[in-house]
């Protein structure tokens, strides 16, 4: 559950939470076996891991006490990313970082079908929703057939 293209990422993000005078909120979408939040919790940041499988979120809580970290001290929901999204708004809660890196094609419990290259825009779009003032905000994807540009192009229209 360690993507080692992510090893960067995960030190430049415990770096960030670091930096921070206030202990940043992070929310950490499709948190699979949580890496990047246990860097950001190693960091000082308060997490909360969203993710579609139980067992990827217990895989998580394992590698939070592996890290000497209280997974207690965290969140870990259960469901889908666009769902929670839209009720983290409705709960009025911001981040101060988050990080969107889905998979390129899965299925939620209901039927509902995400593709990285059709739906990107639409969750980081709800994403900014729950997103603080001057916010971080980490996008990701690992689907090899979705050019560059067009990537940049789904995350622009977000943008606007």
């Amino acid at each position: 559950g360690l993507f080692m293209d992510q090893r960067e990422n995960r030190f430049d993000l415990r770096r960030w939470c670091e930096s921070r005078k206030e202990r940043p909120q992070l929310l950490n979408l499709f948190a699979y076996t949580g890496s990047l939040s246990v860097a950001a919790a190693a960091g000082g940041a308060i997490t909360t891991s969203v993710d579609l499988s139980k067992k990827y979120l217990d895989w998580a809580r394992e590698n939070f006490a592996a890290n000497r970290l209280d997974p207690e001290e965290h969140d870990f929901i259960y469901g889908d990313a666009f769902d929670w999204l839209k009720r983290l708004r409705k709960k009025g809660r911001k981040f101060d970082a988050i990080l969107i890196d889905p998979p390129t094609f899965s299925t939620n419990r209901d039927g509902r079908v995400f593709k990285a290259d059709r739906h990107y825009t639409e969750l980081v779009e709800l994403a900014l929703g729950v997103a603080a003032d001057k916010a971080l905000l980490f996008c990701s994807t690992n689907m090899a057939t979705l050019p560059t540009a067009d990537f940049r192009k789904s995350l622009a229209l977000a943008l606007q």
